[in-house]
């Protein structure tokens, strides 16, 4: 297939022109007291030796006043120091200069990351203590975010300002399958899949720099739909390099599969210009568990939250920082310290990156482990008492009915027999090709809107309340019918062919 790559580049020599002016002294103020940003810049691999500038986001989702800057090391990672004042929403931008490569999973070998490359990472309430990753993943929300501004009704303030970058951050998060796109693409499988496929786009582009990839992506994420022609185009560029990544990845095939598929067949854009929040999270409580004699693990469950357009996520607060989000409504918060007691809140959030108000807070004191004692040759049970260190069962019996839902979806009613557990199973996790979709508390789930003539991969994990997981079902390979179509004949309905 021919690709017209040269028409994305001439236009785009100029869009990181005026990043060049910026000096590589610290910015915010000069002396006094700071705090520091963190993270690493990747492309598919680190991004090294490039300029970092952290800027405070304007209300217009633009840059605003520098407050600081640096260098990323050789690994990606970088460290810039801003005034201890700043709070709130800021942008990270990482740019090319002379010397700058980042290692190309693709080829294996160093690229240089010239001074037309450049990526920004946008933060709704910037914590020190939560790296940034700064992408292209989050370069698409950066040229998202004013798009969605530009939708929200009356003055942008601070909070519809965050409201917005979280907006942002989720629907390109949506379309990857990347639950949090700012954070460190090496604890999430799903983020290192995308990553590989754009990196293959740019070497299939054969251009020096990443902007024409990066043009791509932009104008595709401008308008999510499958009838917009710049999002055609994304498409077929991305199944491409999708195919040469499965072939030579075949540990990563069944997660760039299943991204492919959601790329494919996109879900479809949230209002945008809703400015009405979820409920507030009730029913916040905690089970905890030892890992160790001074650490333990708090696994968080509450009732789901609503919203008149869907609930898409809730960040998790302990102590008053963000220490992850979710999509469903558990959370395992992993590894604390034992004996320490802890304030946790939940807080919902919709397409449109409106933020619930904070759950009620919940005390959590996770117990130290006990020591155990050799009585008599025998391993005594105080420790083991307190401390469920075993995992159910796997479930057998994996099987599917599908229905035809229209001419070309249908849904997967799955079913398994009961795991086993030595305290009892209290749920089931289920995954299509590799990756998450949902969670049963019985021995049943319906994935309720899959491609007809597709085949997908279906596996189950039990977990217990100690947040134990089973080892995975066997798998079984699903291929939902097209519907067929009926003919009256005599007021009857024939059956289709």
């Amino acid at each position: 297939m021919c690709i017209p790559w040269k028409k994305y580049i001439a236009a785009l020599l100029l869009l990181c022109l005026p990043l060049l002016f910026i000096g590589c002294g610290g910015g915010g103020g000069g002396g006094g007291a700071t705090k520091t940003v963190t993270g690493v810049a990747v492309v598919s691999g680190p991004v090294a030796k490039a300029h970092v500038a952290v800027y405070r986001l304007s209300l217009d989702g633009t840059r605003g006043e520098l407050l600081g800057s640096g260098t990323t090391a050789d690994d990606g990672s970088y460290a810039v120091k801003i005034p201890a004042s700043v709070t709130g929403p800021v942008v990270v931008t990482v740019t090319g200069q002379t010397g700058s490569t980042y290692l190309s999973e693709t080829t294996g070998q160093p690229v240089p990351f010239t001074t037309a490359d450049s990526f920004s990472a946008v933060v709704d309430n910037f914590n020190p203590d939560v790296p940034v990753t700064v992408s292209p993943l989050t370069e698409m929300a950066y040229q998202k975010l004013p798009l969605i501004l530009e939708q929200k009704p009356g003055t942008v303030t601070t909070q519809v300002l965050q409201d917005s970058v979280v907006a942002a951050n989720a629907q390109v998060g949506d379309l990857f399958n990347v639950t949090d796109i700012l954070a460190p693409p090496a604890d999430s499988t799903t983020y290192q899949a995308a990553l590989a496929v754009i990196d293959q786009m740019i070497v299939d582009s054969q251009v020096s720099d990443t902007t024409a990839v990066m043009s791509i992506l932009d104008d595709a994420i401008a308008d999510v739909s499958t009838s917009a022609t710049a999002y055609q185009t994304f498409v077929t560029l991305f199944t491409t390099a999708a195919a040469q990544v499965a072939t030579d990845n075949p540990t990563l095939a069944p997660t760039v599969n299943s991204i492919t598929q959601q790329i494919t067949t996109p879900p479809p854009e949230p209002d945008f210009s809703d400015v009405t929040p979820p409920t507030v999270v009730t029913g916040l409580a905690a089970t905890t568990y030892a890992l160790t004699s001074s650490t333990s693990s708090v696994v968080l469950v509450w009732e789901n939250s609503t919203d008149a357009n869907g609930v898409a996520g809730y960040d998790i607060y302990r102590n008053g920082v963000k220490v992850g989000t979710s999509t469903s409504n558990t959370f395992t918060d992993q590894p604390v310290t034992s004996n320490v007691t802890y304030s946790y809140t939940v807080v919902a959030f919709d397409g449109a990156g409106n933020m619930s108000a904070a759950s009620a807070p919940l005390s959590v004191k996770p117990n130290q482990a006990s020591l155990n004692v050799i009585v008599s040759g025998q391993l005594s049970n105080d420790l083991l008492a307190q401390l469920d260190i075993i995992a159910p069962t796997a479930p057998t019996g994996l099987a599917a009915v599908t229905s035809a839902i229209s001419g070309t979806n249908s849904s997967v009613a799955l079913s398994w027999s009961a795991a086993t557990d030595n305290v009892g199973v209290t749920g089931y996790e289920i995954y299509r090709d590799g990756v998450k979709v949902g969670t049963s508390t019985s021995t049943s789930y319906t994935d309720q809107s899959v491609t007809s003539a597709v085949t997908y991969s279906y596996t189950v994990k039990a977990f217990d309340k100690a947040g134990n997981r089973s080892a995975a079902s066997t798998a079984l390979a699903v291929t939902p019918n097209k519907a067929s179509l009926g003919v009256i004949v005599n007021g009857q309905v024939t059956t289709g062919p």
